[in-house]
């Protein structure tokens, strides 16, 4: 896995490529950390138009942000995800998600 941070409008939105697993958590974890604790980012954003995979780490990590998100107001918005990513996420029933195609 891989993927580029960019910050729009206050908003941190990461692109993520490849499988996102707990392989690869530590580095972006990592860096929502700083994103959090710089408190200069209002919600977060992925980018999921070139993953094909996700486990229970990355749906971890989802929670996170989506309760990051909530306390600032806004849903965790996932932009352009594969239809069997999405169905992991609605299995997981993470009701703060919101799909943007």
């Amino acid at each position: 896995m891989q993927y580029e941070r960019r910050v729009e409008n206050n908003a941190a939105i990461y692109s993520v490529h490849g499988d996102f697993t707990i392989f690869f958590l530590n580095n972006i974890k990592g860096d929502i950390e700083k994103d959090v604790s710089a408190g200069k980012i209002s919600y977060f954003v992925f980018d999921f138009s070139d993953v094909h995979y996700i486990d229970s780490a990355a749906i971890s990590l989802l929670i996170m942000t989506g309760k990051y998100n909530d306390s600032h107001g806004h849903k965790l918005y996932i932009r352009l995800p594969k239809d069997v990513v999405k169905r992991i996420i609605d299995n997981a029933e993470l009701t703060f998600v919101e799909y943007q195609y």
